[in-house]
């Protein structure tokens, strides 16, 4: 698991976008253990296929990864997150010439 994630422009716009209260909350989930989407949807009173929505867009933007293992009926996608601090750069430092 990397420490941080630090982002800036257009990434850290998808980033704070994608950051709802719910994928927060699955962020703090998965910091303590590993969970698959039903038991994340247990913890959170929510639905899985809401979950699994929230999952994917916390994937493909690095936050967490997904292992698929084979479970008792069927397969199982487990989750963990992929950082445990996120860094927002709203002002990125310009070097001004004079002249």
């Amino acid at each position: 698991m990397s420490e941080e994630m630090v982002v800036t422009g257009n990434e850290a716009i998808t980033v704070v976008d994608a950051l709802t209260s719910t994928s927060l909350r699955i962020l703090q989930l998965l910091s303590k253990e590993r969970l698959d989407v039903s038991m994340i949807g247990e913890r959170l009173g929510l639905s899985e296929a809401y979950i699994s929505e929230q999952v994917r867009r916390l994937e493909e933007l690095k936050l967490i990864r997904v292992d698929y293992e084979r479970g008792t009926r069927g397969i199982r996608k487990m989750c963990q997150t992929t950082v445990n601090k996120i860094t927002i750069i709203i002002k990125s430092e310009t070097t001004r010439t004079n002249g």
